[in-house]
């Protein structure tokens, strides 16, 4: 079994304070030779973060709401990689597990994540030391293993990805260690976001009571949606015949109806037979209703004019609207699209494909 030795003068320095530590870790220097106190219970309260940033964003705007709405279980395992004597020194307790990379005096949150990471590999995932489940609906936080604490020790944490709405949600391994010191981190605390709210005068003291900050990762999850068209006859003397669908799609029902996604979209038809549009990138796990506002002079659509479908993730939902030529003898025109999104800006995410008419984009 390898060990490693850190005393007290020359501690690893963990990245914990009261919420996220801005340094990381690096070499404790401390002039004191206190012990830790083994009567003190040691806790870990895992906090569940407001909003997290969007992957594909920039960094000064990538902040979503969303996953305190999440009524589902979020799952963080705790693995206890190496024990915390009562000197200060740390024993490895997990045979292939390398922590010295921790020990530098200038060690990153990268480092942190590339040991995390690293870690993860040797510890069997099935069998972690600890386990909390929390509901981000209805809790913001949770202690470790309840009232009974947590025992002293070096801690690789994972969080189980989930999916909530549109978003694929994500979360960085890490590493806490418990007690710390606020020394460890230099005095300095941030919150979940690595703002800094508090600079406090750095101690000696051991902190029993550890919280945990998540950091997580919001992808925006999407799928397609495939409108067809069939024309079966049709009537040469009328010219080019429109016809017009709106699509709107959204979650929730009645006053919790929240619309994602709107736009309205045309084919234009000279002879009999199918076209269709393919809509990309409506939010996953929507609800999408298709309805033909227009019909085209002189042909009768067959069926609801209204559609109705769901929307899943990278799967491409189809709806199908059949007219007929009706008898009629009014005179068609060419259609025209104003192409928006549900954030008001023209949609570029649309393949008019088959149509026989070039589609004209407007914008107000």
């Amino acid at each position: 079994m390898k060990s490693l030795i850190f005393k007290k003068k020359n501690l690893i320095a963990f990245a914990m304070a009261a919420v996220v530590a801005v340094s990381g870790f690096g070499v404790y220097q401390s002039q004191a030779a206190e012990k830790i106190d083994e009567n003190k219970k040691c806790t870990i309260t895992v906090k569940v973060p407001d909003a997290c940033s969007l992957d594909d964003k920039p960094a000064d705007n990538t902040i979503v709401n969303g996953i305190s709405l999440y009524d589902g279980t979020l799952e963080v395992d705790f693995y206890k990689l190496a024990d915390v004597k009562l000197n200060g020194e740390i024993n490895t307790t997990v045979d292939g597990v390398d922590l010295s990379g921790l020990s530098g005096s200038k060690v990153t949150a990268d480092t942190i994540k590339t040991i995390a990471d690293e870690a993860y590999k040797k510890i069997d995932p099935k069998k972690p030391t600890y386990k909390v489940k929390i509901n981000p609906s209805t809790e913001k936080s949770k202690p470790v293993n309840e009232d009974k604490g947590v025992d002293r020790g070096i801690y690789l944490y994972v969080v189980k990805d989930f999916q909530n709405k549109q978003y694929q949600y994500s979360f960085d391994k890490y590493i806490v260690m418990v007690p710390y010191s606020t020394t460890i981190s230099q005095g300095t605390k941030v919150d979940e976001h690595g703002n800094i709210v508090d600079v406090e005068e750095s101690s000696d003291d051991w902190v029993y009571d550890t919280e945990i900050a998540l950091k997580c990762k919001a992808t925006e999850i999407y799928g397609k949606l495939k409108i067809t068209k069939e024309l079966k006859t049709y009537n040469e003397s009328l010219g080019t015949t429109p016809f017009v669908f709106e699509v709107e799609a959204f979650y929730g029902e009645g006053d919790k109806k929240e619309i994602v996604y709107s736009n309205v979209f045309s084919m234009d038809f000279d002879k009999p037979g199918e076209q269709y549009i393919e809509v990309e990138k409506i939010p996953a796990n929507s609800k999408v209703i298709v309805k033909e506002v227009y019909s085209g002079a002189s042909y009768t659509i067959e069926g609801d004019v209204e559609k109705t479908t769901e929307i899943k993730e990278n799967e491409t939902a189809e709806v199908k609207f059949t007219n007929d030529y009706n008898d009629q003898t009014d005179v068609g025109a060419i259609s025209i699209e104003n192409h928006f999104n549900e954030n008001g800006y023209v949609d570029s995410n649309i393949n008019p494909n088959s149509t026989t008419t070039e589609n004209v984009e407007t914008e107000n």
